[in-house]
């Protein structure tokens, strides 16, 4: 369909609104406070950058002390416009922390696509700084989670703010940042890998969620063990339609929600676990029903006697037992007559 002008004017406005109504973390107004004045470069809480000449900050060692006073009482705005100066500077290469604060400061001021240039910048370079490597990192995932989460929305085409859960499955997937791994040495990995498998469970990809919650189980210390492995049953065991399916998912899930339960007795999930085990009775219950009873149609006694065996002996509490012993009943009476 081909838009005329009349509509574009109303679908603009359509989609900003919706854009706008789903960002909770707006951007704030960057512009820094600079004036002229006499002496050295200089910041104060009241009046922003003081500084001696036109566009002229002065020394990089005078401006870098000034632009960490200003960062550390929350004037980020100003504390950027100093920091893109020294960043510009022949000093920047001896600043290992300066491409962090320039992270922090796009972070504060709610500028995620920037802060995430600065913050990968950090542990992307030849010889990254220990210390700021772990912080940089855990933004970089806070960042992912705001847009996962949509409390943060992206620019299209420079004029819509859209939601983006899928950039920050992007964000916690990219294998340059190192979020989504068994690395020990990242201390909230558990966590990148369970928003990734509660996004693919969530949004039906249940075998994917599988594979993410399968490694967190295997890590040796995660608050999100419990949940993991009731997950990973969960999502198995949601493969399976009806009463003809993949036996073997079937399979798979009944022995996940068996170790669950073995693992976890009084785990928060036991009860939905032997529920699922139930339900995992009855469908295959059902389905060996159905095999007796196609031989019942056929008068294959024999073969249906069997079929009706297997259900009775090993689903006697199902509700196909109960119509197994129904059909054992009538084809005894009829032997008998």
């Amino acid at each position: 369909m081909i838009l005329t002008g009349r509509f574009l004017p109303g679908l603009l406005c359509l989609l900003l609104a919706l854009g706008c109504a789903s960002s909770q973390i707006p951007e704030v107004d960057d512009s820094p406070r600079i004036d002229n004045g006499a002496g050295e470069t200089r910041w104060t809480a009241e009046s922003g950058w003081i500084l001696p000449a036109s566009d002229e900050w002065g020394a990089t060692a005078r401006v870098r002390l000034e632009a960490l006073k200003a960062f550390e009482a929350g004037a980020y705005a100003d504390a950027l416009a100093a920091l893109r100066f020294l960043e510009e500077s022949p000093a920047a290469a001896k600043m290992l922390d300066l491409r962090f604060y320039l992270g922090e400061c796009c972070y504060q001021l709610g500028r995620y696509e920037d802060a995430l240039e600065y913050y990968r910048k950090v542990y992307q370079v030849d010889f990254p700084s220990p210390e700021f490597i772990d912080k940089a990192r855990r933004r970089v995932f806070e960042i992912a989670l705001a847009y996962l989460k949509e409390r943060k929305t992206r620019s299209m085409l420079k004029v819509f703010k859209v939601a983006s859960p899928d950039y920050g499955i992007d964000i916690l997937l990219d294998p340059a940042d190192g979020l989504v791994t068994e690395n020990p040495y990242i201390s909230f990995a558990d966590d990148a890998y369970m928003e990734v498998a509660n996004y693919y469970f969530d949004q039906g990809q249940y075998a994917e969620s599988v594979l993410l919650y399968d490694s967190i189980v295997k890590m040796l210390e995660s608050e999100w063990k419990e949940l993991a492995e009731y997950r990973s049953a969960l999502a198995e065991y949601l493969q399976v339609r009806g009463a003809v399916y993949d036996e073997n998912k079937l399979l798979q899930a009944r022995r996940r929600f068996k170790n669950y339960l073995q693992s976890f007795p009084r785990g928060e999930y036991w009860e939905a676990a032997r529920a699922k085990l139930r339900e995992i009775n009855e469908l295959e219950g059902e389905k060996n029903l159905k095999i007796a009873k196609f031989y019942l149609k056929e008068s294959e006694l024999r073969a249906c006697e069997i079929y009706l065996r297997v259900v009775l002996d090993n689903f006697p509490n199902s509700l196909a037992a109960r119509e197994a012993r129904e059909i054992r009943n009538r084809i005894e009476k009829t032997s008998n007559q």
